[in-house]
């Protein structure tokens, strides 16, 4: 069985597996799309990145894969990448799932990380865990489920973006742009979005952005203070994993404000802002990571409606997956948002 694994930095093969045994709790999925995470990066360690607790090699390579769509008996389903208590058949669930919130499960394992990913011809994964896609939703647009399912989560869930919130998405990665076509679908009246290539800002605008900055040309925290008479905006969401940007975040948040992180910080992050000012603000910060059940109920719904578009940029075959990992490892370079690679 083929499936495209990682066997040290910056190495991407086609590799042979065995067939996957599926445990009592779990069916054979046969995937069809995935796409590339910057997670993925990191773990195949592009310009010198490292994933927390994930070192792979020729004696221990890593199947990646964690954003996809694929066929259950003849039908066209797709999930998510976390395994929580139910997951793994783990019973009494722990404090976290049994809220359902398996994306703070205390027993969590995730696909393409601790586990065999989605990257092959076939996987074995959790009954419950698969959702069928509605109708004349096609098998690359649902492979966007997982990612998208972490925007629902930060913008929906922690964020409690409603009608009246105004929004702030600092990056307009792919994460971000999702993002911030949740807020829309939530009625967010104003949605502001920063970045620091210009491609992403244009399809930001295309996407329904209210007004887009660019951090490298303007002071983007002056402005959005300005349009919105001083105060800030109601929720934010930090989508760049680059540290300093968290601190412009909460400068541009108003009192009361929630901030989430939807980011993975490789580095120690500092926040400048004295702690005192963000208690007399009174302002939350949540972290969002992964995206729960319901949320990859809400993704599935959101892009067979069409209210959410797919923000795929390439395309690649299986056999080329090592030049897919490299357009997705130099955005700038390619102009490349979220690469997608056809499984079978």
């Amino acid at each position: 069985m083929k499936a495209i694994l990682c066997n040290g930095p910056e190495s991407i093969v086609i590799g042979d597996l065995p067939e996957p045994k599926p445990a009592p709790h779990e069916v054979i999925v046969e995937p069809l799309y995935g796409s590339i995470c910057g997670s993925d990066i990191a773990i195949c360690q592009f310009h010198g990145k490292k994933y927390p607790g994930i070192d792979p090699s020729p004696e221990n390579p890593v199947v990646l894969g964690h954003e996809w769509s694929g066929q259950l008996q003849g039908k066209l389903v797709s999930a998510g990448c976390t395994l929580g208590c139910h997951g793994q058949a783990i019973y009494p669930p722990c404090p976290s799932c049994a809220v359902g919130r398996e994306d703070q499960c205390y027993n969590r394992k995730r696909i393409g990380f601790e586990t065999r990913g989605a990257f092959s011809q076939r996987i074995a994964f959790p009954a419950s865990l698969v959702f069928e896609a509605p109708q004349g939703l096609d098998s690359r647009t649902a492979s966007q489920t997982e990612p998208l399912s972490v925007a629902v989560n930060a913008v929906g869930h922690l964020g409690q973006v409603d009608g009246e919130k105004s929004v702030l998405v600092w990056g307009a990665g792919a994460i971000g742009l999702y993002a911030l076509q949740y807020a829309k679908v939530l009625g967010s009246p104003q949605i502001f979005v920063t970045d620091i290539a210009d491609y992403r800002l244009r399809m930001a605008e295309q996407l329904g952005a209210t007004r887009v900055f660019s951090v490298n040309r303007e002071d983007a925290v002056k402005m959005i203070l300005e349009e919105t008479n001083g105060l800030g905006v109601d929720a934010a969401f930090e989508c760049t994993g680059y540290p300093p940007a968290f601190n412009q975040v909460l400068r541009a948040s108003k009192r009361m404000a929630t901030v989430v992180i939807v980011s993975i910080y490789g580095k120690e992050l500092v926040i400048e802002q004295p702690f005192k000012d963000m208690i007399d603000r009174g302002l939350t910060i949540k972290n969002a990571r992964l995206g729960p059940a319901n949320a990859i109920r809400l993704a599935i719904k959101t892009l067979a409606s069409g209210t959410v578009k797919p923000v795929v940029t390439h395309e690649f075959p299986i056999e080329r997956a090592e030049e897919a990992f490299r357009v997705a490892a130099n955005p700038e370079q390619f102009e490349s948002v979220k690469v997608a690679i056809k499984i079978r």
